[in-house]
């Protein structure tokens, strides 16, 4: 009979480490809360995603 309230060595392990992870600047932040910026964005990825499927050779 196991106990399954022990944890396992391999469950405390972390997945990464991103401590040493730089983080965003101002204006990048600034940029992923500026709606305006995000739906350019938006629309630029789905025109190239459109595009892609299109062409038909993915």
């Amino acid at each position: 009979m196991t106990n399954e309230n022990v944890p396992r060595e391999r469950d405390q392990q972390p997945f990464a480490d991103v401590s040493k992870a730089p983080l965003p600047t101002a204006q990048t932040l600034r940029g992923r809360r500026n709606l305006a910026y995000q739906l350019t964005r938006f629309i630029s990825f789905n025109g190239r995603i459109m595009r892609m499927v299109l062409k038909g050779d993915h």
